[in-house]
């Protein structure tokens, strides 16, 4: 049975990434978890919580993720980052990439005496690298797990919430790009980067709302296993997400204004383009009229056959062009 296993001080940090059913199966007999627990994650059907049970506490947190190329995710375990150090991530939504749509990933905390199960998929490498170093260092098994296994879990939680930090600050840009591109083009390009948008937002609003409580009862120790000397660093937590949210809020504000202006941008253009038409149009209704007047094949047309009243028509159509103008103007309709 292949379980990745890092051991400290008697405290294990075991991580499954794409857990299989042998696994699921490992850890109900091993350990004693729910199956209930277990294929609620296997099936997707939980919603971030915190449930308290008998030998252990199990922690469910959403996380944000875009679809990244195998390339992108898979590192050598000679080449691990520094994720510890280097709190900054990749930017998923800037530039080329800005067209990428956020979605909500499922990871799973089990939270016993001596141990922390942590199941997840691909969505979160993070978790993988901070286990490769712990494998590989002692400085950082003792930096992680030297605490215990709440400890442990609150370091894997700060560095996914900051993770969600730079989802928002790639937002923020998107924004700011959208922002300038508005006073050079609008289109269909740009309408569908604010909807891109906007559905990032609302996604990620919907991954931070049940988080907040779960903290905040943190924050007010309502769990005892999960408090003692841990409160502080809730707090620490419970006020990032409140950041994040806030930054959110901000950002949906700011980028429904700039659809409103994009849309009256739009109908501007359109009313334009239609005052154009009728401007054509109205100015070529005289000569439609005597064109077709005297295209037709009938006898008794007035100076029909008079050679000078072919110069006498084009100027009857030239006056009635500009005074179809000149009323316009009149009227301030251009």
């Amino acid at each position: 049975m292949n379980v990745p296993t890092v051991t400290n001080n008697g405290l294990s940090f075991i991580n499954l990434n794409k857990t299989t059913a042998e696994q699921i199966s490992f850890l109900n007999k091993n350990f004693g978890f729910s199956m209930l627990h277990l294929e609620d994650y296997l099936y997707k059907t939980q919603i971030p919580k915190i449930e308290v049970d008998e030998d252990y506490s199990l922690v469910v947190m959403d996380v944000p993720y875009v679809q990244q190329s195998k390339s992108k995710n898979v590192a050598s375990k000679n080449t691990i980052p520094n994720i510890l150090a280097n709190r900054v991530p990749f930017s998923p939504l800037s530039r080329s990439g800005r067209k990428k749509r956020i979605n909500i990933g499922e990871v799973d905390f089990f939270i016993g005496k001596d141990y922390l199960v942590v199941l997840h998929d691909d969505r979160t490498p993070q978790i993988d690298e901070l286990f490769e170093m712990c494998k590989i260092t002692s400085k950082h098994r003792e930096d992680l797990m030297g605490k215990g296994a709440t400890y442990l879990f609150y370091r894997i939680a700060d560095i996914l919430i900051d993770v969600s930090f730079g989802y928002v600050e790639d937002i923020t840009a998107t924004i700011d790009y959208i922002d300038r591109e508005l006073e050079e083009r609008s289109g269909a390009a740009l309408i569908e980067d604010i909807s891109i948008t906007r559905r990032n937002i609302v996604v990620f609003e919907t991954m931070i709302k049940p988080l907040l409580p779960i903290f905040a009862d943190l924050e007010k120790s309502k769990y005892k296993k999960l408090n003692g000397e841990m409160t502080d660093y809730w707090s620490n937590l419970l006020d990032h997400l409140q950041k994040i949210w806030e930054r959110l809020e901000d950002n949906k504000e700011l980028i429904a204004g700039i659809a409103t202006s994009n849309e009256s941008i739009l109908s501007n253009r359109s009313n334009e383009l239609v005052k154009f038409l009728t401007v054509v149009t109205s100015i070529s209704f005289p000569f439609v009229i005597v064109n077709n007047l005297y295209s037709m094949n009938v006898r008794g047309l007035p100076y029909a056959t008079a050679p000078w009243i072919v110069p006498l028509l084009f100027g009857v159509i030239l006056v009635s062009g500009i005074s179809i103008i000149a009323y316009f103007k009149y009227r301030d309709w251009l």
